[in-house]
């Protein structure tokens, strides 16, 4: 505290030691501090200390006015002062080591989306900031500048076709990066900034109920085919679409397989994780039974290949070549393609299947707003209504327990009605008839 060091007469009172006594200058917890370090002899010293981000540097920067007083001591203001041009050159020297970045919006996001593509090995929810943030002027606001009315004023530009759902899920992203950057720039945002953050990125309620698209066992199997016959050349396509059948998978998970993860001779697929929630080991997998016809039509994509290749592929595509011009008095012009086929590729993006599986649902009988998602969901009630238990259903589906119930109670109800009914006392005259010997009384 500055009434220990202030003065000559108080510092003689303080024990000698090595470890300076502190007084904070500016910054708050870190910052900018003179320290004077009291010796066994003769006048003490004054140190000052920064901490900006993670830089830290601590220097001497002259002797104490103390009894008795030497040329060139400092008295406790004049020690505050070196201190503050000391610290101003510190702060100089911090911000060229950083890069010289100024907190942004955007370096926030950058930030935010480089530590989870390098934590997940891939990219995942966090691209949505990119397509939506920074794309738009808030992100190049300074952090020290964020308003809960700025952010706010964003999300009203959103797009209207966002669902409630999608919309929190960027918002818990949105909100994540930014309350990153501002733990990590505290020094340099006020204190207010993150609870700017908390209003502005506050999730909308969901009132209504989400529709679970389900599918019936026919309209699963026409789906299924649909998806070959729209990618008739590769099958790359419809083996997405028949693993998701087959297994419930979410799309990052099947994205995720290796060719090792087809176990033909145990029938079965080691579905990795989704990595959803907070206690998931990378690596962990859930062995999944399929059928041998899955096998069969997956062969194609088993067959030559490495183990720890990726399972599912698909072609990507380049700009084509211009077409060339026609030669003089020549009416012809030499039509090429505007995309032509450069090299297959694992699959990245759930974006990826969107055109073709709006073209595979229009050759069946599915409503046309169905969502690849409704093979999950039709998975997940197929293997209630054959009375799996819940947690067998929920493991293989790589969820917990208690969302099955939360989202399938109704199935699980009939499931349960069945099953007690089917285990019911017959009450009929003479049904099942069985005499009972009841034992006699002891004499």
């Amino acid at each position: 505290m500055a009434s220990a060091i202030d003065t000559a007469a108080k510092r003689a009172k303080l024990a000698p030691r090595k470890n300076p006594y502190w007084h904070g200058i500016s910054g708050g917890r870190g910052g900018l501090s003179l320290g004077y370090r009291r010796r066994p002899k003769g006048a003490g010293s004054w140190v000052a200390k920064i901490v900006i981000d993670g830089y830290r540097n601590e220097e001497r920067i002259g002797l104490a006015d103390d009894e008795p007083i030497c040329a060139g001591a400092l008295s406790f203001a004049s020690g505050v002062a070196a201190a503050l041009t000391w610290g101003s050159q510190q702060a100089v020297a911090a911000s060229a080591a950083e890069g010289a970045k100024v907190p942004t919006v955007r370096l926030a996001i950058d930030t935010y989306t480089g530590v989870r593509r390098e934590r997940a090995g891939r990219n995942g929810s966090e691209n949505q900031l990119v397509r939506y943030v920074l794309n738009h002027e808030l992100a190049e606001t300074k952090l020290a500048r964020l308003s809960a009315q700025a952010i706010e004023d964003w999300r009203a530009q959103l797009p209207k076709h966002l669902a409630p759902s999608s919309k929190n899920r960027l918002l818990a992203d949105f909100r994540a990066a930014l309350n990153a950057a501002a733990t990590k720039y505290r020094h340099q945002i006020p204190a207010y900034i993150p609870l700017e953050i908390k209003v502005g990125t506050k999730v909308e309620a969901i009132t209504a109920t989400a529709r679970r698209q389900l599918l019936s066992d026919a309209q699963v199997r026409a789906v299924v085919e649909a998806a070959f016959d729209v990618d008739p050349d590769d099958g790359d396509f419809g083996r997405m679409v028949l693993l998701a059948a087959a297994t419930g998978a979410r799309f990052s998970q099947l994205a995720a397989l290796q060719v090792e993860d087809v176990q033909i001779a145990n029938s079965r697929v080691m579905m990795p994780s989704s990595r959803k929630g907070k206690n998931r080991t990378v690596g962990e997998r859930t062995a999944v039974p399929i059928g041998s016809d899955v096998i069969a039509r997956l062969a194609p994509a088993l067959s030559g290949r490495a183990g720890n290749e990726p399972l599912l592929l698909r072609w990507a595509y380049r700009k084509g070549e211009k077409p060339a011009l026609a030669a003089a008095g020549s009416q012809s012009v030499t039509r090429l393609p505007r995309w032509v086929k450069d090299k297959r590729q694992a699959w990245q993006f759930a974006y990826e299947t969107l055109e073709l599986w709006t073209e595979a649902i229009k050759l069946t009988d599915v409503p046309a707003d169905t969502v690849m998602y409704a093979l999950r969901h039709s998975s997940i009630v197929r293997l209630l209504l054959k009375r799996l238990p819940v947690r067998v259903v929920a493991a293989l589906h790589d969820t917990s327990s208690e969302m099955i119930e939360k989202h399938y109670s109704a199935y699980i109800t009939d499931m349960t009605e069945d099953i007690a009914r089917e285990a019911q006392m017959s009450f009929e005259r003479g049904a099942g008839a069985v005499i009972l010997k009841l034992p006699s009384k002891a004499v």
